[in-house]
């Protein structure tokens, strides 16, 4: 997270949008040229996952937020139960909530919770 943060700081505001697509199509790129197995809008019984990530021993769900906080990205995941498709899953399961801000246009913040489903 820390790694996008500064990429994001980094790039300049003349090619960013103000979408939350923008943003969330931007990290699936990031995540995808790092070669980890990444899926966007991965549609579930109660939804869509904005961004998950599948590693070998983790799994993390990640929900984007425009000019919100994390803890309200963080409150998706458990309130839509994006989680439950992985209970049987043996890798650990995190959840990652970031909030980007449409005025400076870069991860104004992020946070991790390991899941307790």
């Amino acid at each position: 997270m820390r790694t996008l943060e500064a990429l994001f700081a980094n790039t300049t505001y003349q090619i960013q949008g103000d979408a939350e697509k923008n943003f969330q199509y931007a990290m699936y790129i990031i995540m995808e040229l790092l070669g980890e197995y990444v899926q966007a809008e991965r549609s579930t019984s109660n939804g869509r996952i904005d961004l998950l990530l599948q590693i070998k021993d983790y799994i993390y769900i990640v929900e984007l937020k425009i000019d919100n906080t994390a803890e309200v990205a963080l409150q998706q995941i458990e309130d839509k139960g994006y989680a439950k498709p992985f209970v049987n899953d043996s890798r650990k399961l995190f959840k990652i909530g970031v909030s980007f801000s449409t005025a400076n246009r870069r991860i104004e913040e992020w946070k991790i919770a390991e899941l307790n489903e």
